[in-house]
């Protein structure tokens, strides 16, 4: 995927970035909402080295010492921190921490302490190093205690073997046992000395500050989580995206069907408002009416410039046929071309929403049921049962009632008749049918024609719908014209539409006229129906009465230099 694809994909699918972001910083906020705030600090003790040398080797002098760091978080220092903090006895269980700095003549101890607040952690640590101050010292005047009593006992001994050894200088057990003590008594008399040298036994080189919190800032945790949520968002519809198989766009039609894009018609939420929906029936120019024009002129290049017939059906229901059949056919009247709009949707008939009454009656259905009886389909029947719509060069032949099978209905020899018939009668033929997909209407509909038109909704339409539905029409022998994408979402440039899009129109409107309106003598050629107009009426129809003459190019002694919907007159 190109960056742009990607831009595109990303913004069509925001609502997936924006729900994960948002339930990522809601988590985020319930998790600091009941989360426990803990705060530490650091307090750092020196040992002198006569300190620092018996808490790693657990004696001075020979009199055993427990000086070992670790004794700090046993109960015999925390129980003593307790009682400077008037805090029940246990509370500082797993709240002390400390390290030994090996690394240095005079080892170093760095003591952490934890509390619920700043000020508590600070002074639990502080506890603790009072506590094991007082601690080390109990235990360094009790060694030199020792020492004194191991000293002056070795003093005893030499000065009684010194005595023994002037009496009998030949003794020479007395004179080894001498020695001996004379050794001892220096080498306590040495610890003795260092003990007194070296200084406090322990130094509080950094007091502990106030605590700080251990757990993340607030603001860095929604910060991380709005990128977090940011991050897997993209990423959860790119993913998406991928797994995605509904059709993107008209550009990748051809590649998926093999059939020719036509174009994209955009989706324009106006048209549920208005009654009827054709867009192409006003002058306020829409991307949609442009759009639905520049099929019609594509089509226009594929089809005989006369008596052409095409079929408009769609891959499932609610592409939007019968809306595009309805105002291709009004384009191409208001192009000049006579046009004949034809139900051929036997099932579920829905040209009425745009023309009214004139898509009601009798139609297709009576038609081929009579030619299957023995009554052969003529262009008089025909045009007995068209209906004028209300726009110039525009007739409409309804889908009739619904048939008890209208496939083999569709099948029968009477539909090739009634196309060629049609073709006879309009310069475009369009038959509105139903959906390709499951029914074999399309095919029997588009068998005997100039090809047929699918339709196909953007972002709805699964792919291989589409190529099956493309591939089937194929397989039955039909001419596939192209594929149109309906309910596209591209916008137009702001350049094109400030061009060639108004907004409103400004022009006066003419009353509208029909020919119910006019009298019984005027022709048809005398008056023109105003679509801006004709946009906000329902569409009218006329049926002939019994006895009505149809105002045809034969009566008039020639051919009709205006292709308009023949009209009848009485001939009483």
């Amino acid at each position: 995927m190109t960056l742009r694809q990607v831009l595109d994909v990303l913004w069509q699918r925001a609502w997936i970035i924006v729900l994960v972001t948002v339930i990522a910083v809601v988590s985020a906020g319930a998790y600091l909402a009941v989360r426990d705030v803990t705060y530490e600090t650091t307090g750092t003790v020196r040992l002198n080295p006569v300190v620092t040398e018996a808490s790693l080797s657990g004696e001075i002098g020979g009199v055993a010492i427990d000086l070992d760091p670790e004794t700090i978080t046993a109960p015999v220092i925390l129980d003593k921190a307790t009682e400077l903090l008037n805090e029940p006895r246990g509370s500082l269980s797993d709240q002390i921490d400390v390290e030994l700095d090996e690394t240095s003549r005079t080892g170093r101890l760095f003591i952490t302490g934890t509390g619920p607040s700043p000020e508590s952690a600070r002074d639990r640590t502080d506890a603790v190093i009072e506590a094991y101050r007082t601690y080390v010292d109990e235990q360094m005047v009790a060694a030199e205690a020792t020492l004194r009593e191991r000293h002056a006992a070795a003093v005893q001994q030499a000065a009684a073997l010194q005595e023994e050894v002037r009496r009998n200088p030949a003794n020479a057990i007395a004179t080894t046992n001498l020695a001996t003590a004379l050794g001892q008594m220096s080498t306590l008399q040495a610890q003795l000395d260092a003990m007194a040298t070296s200084g406090p036994a322990t130094t509080v080189l950094d007091d502990a500050p106030l605590g700080t919190a251990t757990v993340p800032d607030p603001a860095l945790v929604i910060a991380l989580a709005l990128l977090s949520g940011l991050i897997v968002g993209i990423g959860a519809a790119l993913i998406r995206d991928q797994f995605d198989n509904r059709l993107r766009g008209a550009d990748e039609i051809e590649e998926i069907s093999g059939a020719t894009s036509l174009g994209e018609l955009r989706w324009d939420p106006a048209v549920k408002k208005m009654n009827p929906p054709l867009p192409v029936a006003g002058s306020h120019r829409t991307d949609l009416s442009e759009g639905l024009r520049s099929v019609r002129s594509t089509l226009q290049v594929l089809l005989p410039p006369r008596n052409a017939v095409i079929v408009v059906t769609s891959v499932e229901p609610g592409d939007g046929k019968s809306f595009v059949t309805a105002n291709l056919a009004l384009a191409w009247a208001r192009a000049g071309k006579q046009v004949i709009l034809v139900g051929g949707d036997l099932r579920r008939p829905d040209l009425a929403r745009y023309y009214g009454e004139a898509a009601d009656g009798e139609g297709v259905s009576e038609l081929l049921a009579r030619h299957a009886d023995g009554k052969h389909i003529t262009e008089e029947a025909i045009e007995s049962l068209l209906n004028f719509t209300g726009y110039r060069r525009l007739r409409l032949l309804p889908s009739g009632a619904e048939p008890p099978d209208p496939a083999d209905l569709l099948a029968g020899e009477g539909y090739p008749v009634l196309v060629e018939k049609l073709r006879a009668l309009a310069d475009i033929v369009i038959i509105d049918s139903p959906p390709a997909m499951g029914l074999a209407d399309a095919s029997l509909l588009a068998a005997h024609t100039d090809g047929a038109v699918i339709m196909a909704s953007v972002r709805r339409t699964d792919r291989v719908l589409l190529a099956d539905t493309v591939s089937g029409l194929r397989a039955n022998g039909v001419e596939v014209l192209g594929v149109v994408g309906n309910r596209g979402r591209k916008k137009l440039p702001k350049t094109y539409s400030a061009y060639y899009m108004r907004p409103t129109d400004t022009r006066p409107a003419t009353p509208r006229l029909t020919p119910q309106s006019l009298p019984i003598d005027t022709e048809v050629d005398d008056f023109e129906i105003d679509a801006g107009e004709a946009a906000d009426r329902p569409p009218l129809s006329r049926r002939r009465p019994n006895g009505a003459v149809p105002v045809t190019s034969s009566s008039r002694g020639g051919p009709n230099p205006d292709p308009e919907r023949e009209l009848e007159t009485d001939t009483e």
